[in-house]
């Protein structure tokens, strides 16, 4: 309703605007033109008058009778609905035309038309007033009067007497038009602008409401049903009439977003289903030790030593659980994580493959690490415990899945841009179906060593995930590409901006 007001008003402003402008350009118009007739009419008639007098003496015609040229004059001109009266500055009426009158001419001694008062006062008015607008022919004097009930507009001029008749008084010659007509006119527009205008808003009223609702009917559906979808229907989409208009485009990014929401209520859900099941395994197992180390009054010191090694052991275990977690919220929340400073990028490789030379060695894995001489003395802007622990991560999952006497390859290069560290193995690769979930969290690959036959791999499924976030906060990503020169094995491959200072993924 406030849209179709507003577009009411808006029409009622310029209807209004165009109505007045077009009245006063047709007032100003028939003024104008009918002026122009009336200063024409009365030069023409005087022009004619002088030529015929001007032609009568030059035959010799000097006797003729008082006003007869004058009445030749008006018999042979064409002055269209003009009325033209011909009269001497004491308005004695010399001829006179009236296109309503049976008579076209008439003179001083014709009783049947006489000059009318009005006309009278208008030419009386003229010479005390303005005699000096009308020195000759080519001036005229324009007025109003009101003759019989109805406006005239009145042109005069004056005709000086010719040469050859010294004692002739001037004449003035006055052309009258009726403004009737163009009140008619005038009248008959007003009206039908008066009624137009109305009956247009009218319209634009009803059609703007029509149009309004039927456009935003579509909105109207978008509101009704995005008011019913809850966290429990996240699924439910709006329909798209037409997808190319602008609510069209609406219910279309309105359906991308439920289905972001929906992804991450649905990540999350399976984030919390599977944090509570790795966190029930190390708690059980405590509870579980304690239980059994309770039930009996005694026990001897072998025995509860025994006990609480393993709840020591599933204590770290879980410790370490709930840190990843911890970590995982903060990039999930985009928290700024560790402190970025210069790190010896091929340092902190060396040391990283030294700490776990020993695990390496406790699973018949040896260990081989390659350093370009472009990293030589290379430092690169980061954190170095999240760096120290983002490689520790992939030697740590390469470890789990080698199998015993083969080699965990290291290499660390560097070009223009990136740092890049490769971490291979020869164990049994990547299935196809984990290839797109590598990186989710709580995602587990089947392990090849013995004593993790579980296929956990004695770890949460954490620890791909937490290095891609800790690659992600140094502005680069890990991917996990092919093996070029052995025919199984996984080989990731972390990329990281030589002067890594804000989260992005580098291509």
């Amino acid at each position: 309703m406030r849209l179709t007001l507003w577009n009411a008003s808006v029409l009622a402003f310029v209807l209004g605007a165009f109505a007045l402008a077009g009245w006063v350009t047709l007032t100003t118009t028939l003024r104008q033109r009918t002026d122009a007739a009336v200063r024409e009419s009365a030069r023409v008639v005087a022009g004619a008058i002088r030529a015929e007098r001007a032609a009568a003496h030059a035959r010799g015609d000097v006797e003729e009778v008082r006003g007869e040229t004058e009445q030749a004059v008006l018999r042979e001109l064409r002055v269209g609905d003009l009325e033209v009266f011909i009269a001497d500055e004491g308005a004695q009426l010399m001829a006179a035309r009236q296109p309503g009158s049976s008579r076209t001419s008439i003179n001083t001694s014709d009783d049947a038309v006489l000059l009318p008062d009005e006309v009278r006062t208008l030419l009386r008015d003229i010479v005390q007033t303005r005699a000096s607008e009308i020195a000759d022919e080519r001036q005229v004097a324009v007025g109003t009067i009101r003759m019989r009930g109805i406006d005239w507009r009145a042109g005069v001029t004056r005709l000086a007497p010719m040469v050859q008749d010294p004692g002739e008084p001037p004449l003035l010659v006055t052309a009258l038009h009726s403004l009737e007509d163009d009140r008619l006119l005038l009248r008959a527009v007003r009206n039908t602008l008066l009624l137009a205008i109305p009956l247009a808003l009218l319209a634009s009223v009803i059609a703007g409401y029509a149009l309004a609702r039927r456009s935003l009917a579509p909105l109207d559906a978008i509101t009704t049903r995005t008011a019913t979808i809850t966290a429990a229907n996240l699924d439910d989409r709006l329909q798209v009439v037409n997808p190319h208009d602008e609510l069209g485009r609406l219910a279309f990014i309105v359906n991308g977003l439920l289905g972001r929401v929906g992804e991450a209520f649905r990540t999350q859900r399976q984030f919390v289903a599977d944090a509570s099941h790795e966190l029930r395994t190390p708690i059980a197992i405590i509870r579980g030790e304690a239980d059994v180390t309770l039930r009996r009054s005694t026990r001897d010191e072998a025995e509860y030593r025994e006990a609480l090694q393993v709840i020591q052991q599933e204590s770290v275990r879980l410790s370490r659980i709930v840190d990843d977690l911890f970590l995982l919220a903060r990039v999930d929340a985009g928290s700024p994580i560790g402190e970025h400073r210069d790190v010896a990028i091929a340092e902190l490789v060396t040391t990283a493959a030294h700490s776990v030379r020993s695990l390496a060695e406790s699973r018949g894995v040896s260990l081989q690490l390659s350093e370009s001489p472009a990293t030589a003395g290379l430092r690169m802007h980061g954190d170095n415990i999240l760096l120290h622990r983002l490689v520790l991560n992939l030697l740590d999952n390469a470890l789990k899945h080698a199998p015993p006497s083969s080699t965990v390859f290291v290499r660390v290069d560097a070009t223009d841009r990136l740092v890049l560290i490769d971490v291979d193995d020869e164990g049994p690769g990547v299935p196809a179906a984990l290839r797109d979930r590598l990186f989710e969290r709580f995602v587990h690959g089947a392990s090849s060593q013995p004593d993790d036959a579980s296929g956990h791999g004695g770890g949460a499924g954490l620890g791909l995930a937490i290095a891609q976030a800790i690659a992600h906060a140094h502005g680069g990503h890990i991917a996990l590409r092919p093996s070029t020169d052995r025919a199984h094995g996984a080989c990731f491959r972390v990329s990281l901006p030589r002067s890594a200072s804000a989260s992005g993924d580098v291509a």
